[in-house]
């Protein structure tokens, strides 16, 4: 599934399971770039957002399926990864004029000084991995990082 193992990419301390749902994207976006910084991964969570709502300005992150990938490329990234949300139930999510229902979201934290194709590489493993049922099914049930990074590698 390309070179990117998603057990390595997928951060512990970036996974948060059966969240309440957010009230919408922006709630969500405010979230995930706090707890990049509060983890050490970003450096100011505030310029992590722009570069979320940047790349939003560009095309959906809304996959179908429950599924929304945001990523964000700037120099205060310090180290790159992966945070995934579970929310106990859908939210709206709107991106680039297109709106659905989701409930799980992979957000990317990608550095400016990053090889290019790194996080294309990332996005392509993801796909990957969300064309198969049995990923959606892990997602929806898995009950801590461990199973879930367990169930990652076997489908890997």
């Amino acid at each position: 599934m390309g070179d990117v193992n998603l057990a390595e990419v997928l951060l512990p301390e970036m996974v948060i399971l059966d969240c309440e749902p957010f009230k919408d994207k922006e709630d969500m976006f405010d979230t995930m770039t706090r707890r990049f910084e509060e983890a050490g991964f970003v450096s100011d969570a505030k310029a992590y957002k722009e570069a979320l709502e940047y790349r939003e300005s560009l095309g959906p992150t809304y996959m179908g399926n429950y599924v929304a990938i945001p990523h964000g490329k700037c120099s205060e990234v310090l180290k790159p990864g992966v945070g995934f949300v579970r929310c106990r139930k859908p939210f709206i999510y709107e991106s680039a004029g297109e709106s659905g229902e989701v409930k799980f979201i992979f957000v990317l934290a990608i550095s400016d000084n990053q090889d290019n194709n790194y996080h294309l590489r990332v996005l392509a493993a993801l796909a990957g991995m969300l064309a198969h049922d049995q990923f959606l099914e892990l997602l929806g049930k898995a009950e801590n990082y461990e199973e879930l990074i367990r169930g990652i590698k076997e489908l890997s």
